[in-house]
């Protein structure tokens, strides 16, 4: 069982790929809202790398967002391409779970979103506390203090991924020409009409 996990929700551009649920290939590369010029050489370089191709992975699993609105549509958007073209399934999880899967305990993890603004949840293990929003940073320090946890800020610097657990936590996209990534706030253009 051959997995390609995605992620560009953050400065972090995230590929990896595991074999029989054991991390076999990682790429990560920082960027600054250009993951879509790279986003597809760099799943084609990882997967040669390690002698594989596109029609060798069984599963695909995508952080779903929040974040990067550039970054969440391309890799969705290749992600879908995949999934449909290569009929493989393809399976999502909040990017906040995705970026700090590795990290152990309680955990407040958070996404900058600008204006004293943050992408935030809080996750016990593999457990959803907080459900992801969009809150101000002080109301989310108030979530921080009501379960005692230890704050995260998700950028290029702070990230701990453990597939096994993307794995577990991952839902199984239905219907793969409908699926969309969770952006939890109007684009600047909505805003704008």
């Amino acid at each position: 069982m051959k997995s390609l996990f995605l992620d560009p929700s953050t400065n972090l551009l995230y590929i990896g790929i595991s074999k029989n649920d054991k991390l076999i290939k990682e790429h990560i590369k920082e960027g600054k809202k250009d993951h879509g010029q790279y986003l597809v050489p760099l799943i084609n370089t990882s997967l040669k790398s390690v002698n594989l191709t596109i029609d060798d992975i069984d599963k695909i699993y995508v952080g779903s967002g929040p974040g990067s609105y550039t970054g969440l549509r391309v890799s969705g958007m290749v992600a879908k391409m995949f999934s449909s073209l290569k009929e493989i399934p393809l399976y999502e999880v909040s990017s906040l779970y995705f970026l700090s899967s590795g990290y152990e305990g309680i955990k407040a993890v958070m996404i900058d979103a600008r204006n004293n603004n943050v992408f935030s949840a809080v996750y016990d293990n593999d457990k959803t506390v907080v459900k992801e929003a969009l809150r101000s940073i002080d109301d989310f320090k108030v979530e921080v203090e009501k379960h005692n946890a230890k704050m995260i800020l998700l950028d290029e610097n702070n990230y701990k991924i453990d597939v096994n657990k993307i794995i577990l936590k991952a839902k199984l996209v239905k219907n793969v020409d409908a699926f969309e990534p969770k952006y939890l706030r109007e684009t600047q253009a909505e805003r704008n009409l």
